[in-house]
């Protein structure tokens, strides 16, 4: 079994509450949205780039599609060099590939790893058959006022709703933009409240310009759509794409 890679690398987690850490990022090709603040390409690479040498920005391109057992040793190659407390899986939308990740995540969770998860959260078959792998999961809630794409809300709820039936870790993550529809904003967290419970954890990330859009939200919206998710969830935190910040990846 094969699949697609578009870069292998260790950087610092530049967003939601694990900001911070160190991760080893696997982030795989391909992506069934397409959101239009998106600043990742999820088109199929020939090839894979991995920065072996974490920070040192020279990369080896490896040749796409890759095996298990080429991808587990890329990932302990760069892990020897720096500790990462996290292997994240990201994309484009890494459950696209559950069944390539059925096979990989097994053998890094033998080899004592804690997998943090970030998904688009609106694939729960697809979860379901890899969740018993995954420690912490990052998962997106798609506003269609945002990401000019038809809302999927049933699909979300459902995905939520098995992070907390398998007691896995979860937060969720939502991308909002100068365009966000505020009845929207509300639906969503009553949402998040009846499936994953008062205690979740929302993330506000304002969205960053991106090719397709500029529609960057002020302090002043964020400020008033925290008080509105607060006053259905209490958690609710806004936190922006740091490593955007530092200019790394």
């Amino acid at each position: 079994m094969k699949t697609y890679l578009s870069e292998i690398f260790s950087s610092i987690q530049g967003e939601g509450p694990y900001v911070g850490e160190r991760h080893l990022f696997v982030r795989f090709c391909a992506c069934h949205r397409k959101c239009v603040y998106c600043d990742t390409n999820t088109e199929l690479s020939d090839c894979c780039i991995v920065e072996k040498t974490p920070g040192t920005g020279e990369f080896e391109q490896i040749k796409n599609p890759m095996s298990v057992e080429q991808v587990a040793d890329l990932i302990r190659e760069v892990d020897a060099k720096t500790r990462n407390n996290r292997i994240s899986i990201t994309g484009g939308a890494p459950l696209l590939q559950s069944r390539f990740l059925l096979k990989l995540l097994p053998v890094l969770k033998a080899e004592g790893h804690n997998i943090y998860l970030e998904a688009a959260g609106d694939l729960p078959k697809e979860l379901k058959s890899v969740i018993e792998f995954i420690d912490v999961v990052a998962m997106d809630i798609k506003l269609a006022s945002v990401t000019e794409e038809k809302a999927t809300f049933p699909a979300h709820w459902e995905f939520l709703k098995l992070c907390r039936d398998y007691n896995v870790e979860v937060f969720i993550k939502l991308v909002l933009s100068a365009n966000t529809n505020e009845g929207e904003l509300i639906e969503a967290a009553k949402g998040i409240k009846k499936a994953g419970g008062e205690d979740t954890l929302v993330v506000i990330q304002p969205m960053t310009k991106a090719e397709k859009t500029d529609a960057v939200p002020s302090g002043q919206q964020l400020f008033r759509w925290q008080d509105k998710v607060a006053s259905v969830l209490p958690n609710v935190r806004v936190i922006p794409q740091t490593h955007k910040m530092l200019e790394m990846l």
